[in-house]
């Protein structure tokens, strides 16, 4: 009777570890498949992309949830963070970087060229001149994403001579050490000289805050009609601070997206960077599913939208033809 319980007993015993070893096999297969990381880049601590709330809320909706199946890591950076930053990503082995911007698209584009690590662009000023894919049906690498409207320079001075009648001298703001300046200083310059009435382009030179601040108090009274972000270093890391700049010294500014008109410049012409967000979390989506970047070819969203700011233009004396004021897809009044 004792050896049948002490056989029942042990019998008992090796089924319980049975058990516990099975579970614990269990807990450790799904503790061992972390749920993946996504690194989000951006160069202009002055802002967020309006692309990024849209891109998280897309994601939301394709049943990522940040915290619980993904992790999303967003930096807002300085100019000079950017390549440490994209190098960080990399060490830390994220499963893909998402780069908002020219600097931090070329920064990522970098620090992936030896591992490989899949990186979904938004905004590039152009991806195939840029050297960041092969061509926009076929990417052929690890880079992919949206290429929207940009640098769209002639229309945007083509406009501002039409929404400000005494428009004769242009404060035109340049970043020397901005690799698309050269470029699109020359588009600019062309379409200067082929507009109704002559332009004096007043070209300044700036590449940061202390310069900008440098050259608005330079102006004198009268010297100048209006100011211009050509270099898209300059708009997207200062366009609040030129904004801020221009009021002081009662000039209008453009801009090339309707979210700074809200803040106050007279006018942008640009792509509506919201759609652009929606549509690159299917990018991040579909990677994470195991998609290669290179066989998802680039899309590109050819709409842009013109704003004016009814409001800065009354507080600056401008009277905003009404024929553009019905030309405009957004009025701020």
């Amino acid at each position: 009777m004792r050896l049948a319980t002490r056989t029942l007993l042990a019998l008992g015993g090796a089924a319980l570890f049975v058990v516990l070893v099975t579970s614990c096999g269990k807990g450790n297969k799904s503790a061992a498949k972390p749920i993946p990381r996504v690194g989000l880049m951006h160069v202009g601590t002055d802002h967020i992309p309006p692309s990024l709330p849209t891109l998280e809320a897309r994601l939301k909706q394709l049943g990522w949830i940040d915290g619980r199946n993904i992790k999303l890591i967003w930096r807002n950076l300085e100019p000079e963070q950017a390549e440490g930053q994209a190098k960080a990503f990399v060490r830390e082995q994220v499963n893909v970087i998402v780069a908002f911007e020219d600097q931090s698209i070329r920064a990522a584009q970098a620090a992936t060229a030896r591992n490989h690590i899949p990186v979904v662009f938004l905004h590039p000023s152009d991806p195939v001149r840029d050297g960041l894919v092969k061509s926009l049906s076929r990417p052929g690498g690890n880079l992919t994403g949206i290429f929207g409207a940009r640098d769209v320079v002639a229309k945007q001075l083509e406009l501002y001579e039409l929404l400000v009648p005494g428009l004769r001298r242009v404060l035109t703001l340049i970043d020397p050490n901005d690799p698309a300046t050269g470029r699109l200083l020359a588009q600019y310059r062309a379409a200067a000289s082929q507009l109704g009435r002559p332009l004096q382009l007043i070209i300044r030179k700036a590449s940061s805050a202390r310069d900008l601040q440098r050259v608005f108090r330079s102006l004198r009274p009268g010297e100048v009609d209006g100011a211009f972000l050509l270099s898209p270093t300059l708009r997207l890391n200062f366009s609040a601070l030129t904004i801020r700049l221009a009021a002081r010294a009662k000039l209008p500014v453009q801009a090339h997206r309707k979210d700074w008109v809200q803040k106050g410049a007279l006018f942008s012409y640009g792509a509506d960077l919201g759609p652009i967000g929606r549509r690159a979390a299917r990018y991040v989506d579909r990677i994470l599913r195991g998609t290669p970047p290179s066989e998802l070819a680039v899309e590109v969203i050819p709409n842009v939208e013109f704003a004016i700011n009814l409001k800065t233009a009354s507080r600056l004396g401008i009277r905003v033809p009404q024929q553009m004021i019905i030309r405009a897809d957004e009025v701020y009044r």
